[in-house]
């Protein structure tokens, strides 16, 4: 990727970092990449990062602690919001990127919820509980973040890619997912760590899992079964 959007990449980083805000995150998507690159030592499995869009895990969506204004934070940085005066979300666009904040879903119905510490709102999705609780905090350009660690990452993706309606990005996915599946057959911890998680998931997660993995992810059936 270019220089610059790593740099542009990096300044967010270092905002949130500097506000008590990046510890509340997890760094979810495909920006995952490029730290997973800096982690595994640019293993070449890691493909190239190629997306304008920045999505961030909020850890806790209900806990009291004093506000932190991540609104304020990225218009400094150049971001103006997008607001959906029917859901009630707010994105943040500049013309390089788009920043959503999530959560994973919760009991109830609704499927945008306010993060009053964090002064915003956030887009309730499936599965992103897996992110949450396989969190792995990590350092990167001297940050200190969350990111799902790489076995999560790759699972949470079997689960998601089905349920793209962009075709572009759901074959993006399904590329990322079999880079991935390479390095973690290549790698006995990472192998390991993969059937641990997967263990843990629900059985229906589990056998969705496999069915996909069988129809599309040979070396993820082979870690998982192996």
């Amino acid at each position: 990727m270019e220089n610059s959007a790593e740099n542009n990449f990096v300044e967010i980083l270092v905002q949130l970092q500097n506000a008590g805000a990046l510890r509340r995150l997890v760094l979810v998507g495909s920006w995952c990449l490029l730290v997973y690159k800096n982690v595994y030592n640019n293993a070449p499995e890691i493909p190239a990062l190629r997306t304008t869009d920045l999505d961030f895990l909020v850890r806790e969506p209900n806990v009291n602690i004093p506000k932190i204004n991540i609104p304020d934070i990225l218009e400094k940085l150049g971001f103006e919001p997008l607001n959906d005066l029917a859901s009630g979300l707010t994105k943040y666009e500049r013309e390089d990127l788009e920043i959503e904040f999530l959560v994973a879903r919760m009991r109830n119905g609704d499927s945008v919820v306010k993060i009053p510490h964090l002064t915003l709102s956030a887009q309730m999705l499936a599965y992103m509980d897996i992110a949450n609780k396989y969190a792995q905090p990590v350092t990167f350009k001297d940050i200190n973040l969350n990111v799902p660690e790489m076995p999560a990452f790759v699972l949470h993706k079997i689960l998601v890619q089905p349920l793209r309606n962009d075709g572009a990005k759901k074959e993006k996915d399904a590329a990322t997912i079999r880079s991935l599946s390479d390095l973690i057959i290549d790698r006995a911890e990472l192998t390991t760590r993969t059937k641990e998680i997967f263990s843990e998931f629900p059985p229906k997660w589990r056998n969705k899992i496999l069915s996909e993995a069988k129809e599309k992810y040979p070396n993820i059936v082979k870690a998982l079964e192996g």
